[in-house]
């Protein structure tokens, strides 16, 4: 037996990235830092689209090779709109993006028979869209 313990060293790499579930550690003999931080499994902005209601969001950081992440989003609208805002994704998510597609759709009363109808403007308009991306 040494006369003093082995002392543990600091680790080289960069931790994992934060997981659904924890684990326990493998690499004997070393401990992290201090400072060190994990990467989120999430990615999250806030953007407007086009007038037409298109919107390219490309992932920063992207994620890894393979990963198809869970998109959800919706639109922002300002007070007293009473528009009906609807954000769908468009085509299959990659890893380093997705489209989005924000629909308005205007509420107008049919007095006559007291139902609500819905028709689609001529003109989406520039919407600002709030999205988050999350790694399966």
């Amino acid at each position: 037996m040494p006369l003093y313990p082995e002392v543990p060293t600091a680790g080289g790499s960069t931790p994992p990235a934060v997981a659904d579930s924890g684990s326990i550690g493998s690499t004997p003999k070393q401990y992290a830092m201090a400072n060190h931080t994990h990467a989120s499994k999430v990615r999250k902005t806030r953007m407007q689209s086009a007038a037409d209601g298109t919107l390219t969001w490309t992932f920063s950081p992207p994620f890894d090779v393979g990963v198809v992440p869970r998109v959800i989003a919706v639109a922002e609208a300002a007070q007293g709109v009473t528009d009906v805002i609807n954000v769908q994704v468009v085509d299959t998510p990659t890893n380093t993006g997705c489209k989005l597609l924000v629909n308005r759709t205007q509420r107008s009363v049919v007095a006559l028979i007291g139902l609500t109808v819905l028709s689609i403007p001529a003109s989406v308009g520039a919407t600002w869209t709030h999205a988050i991306a999350f790694e399966p």
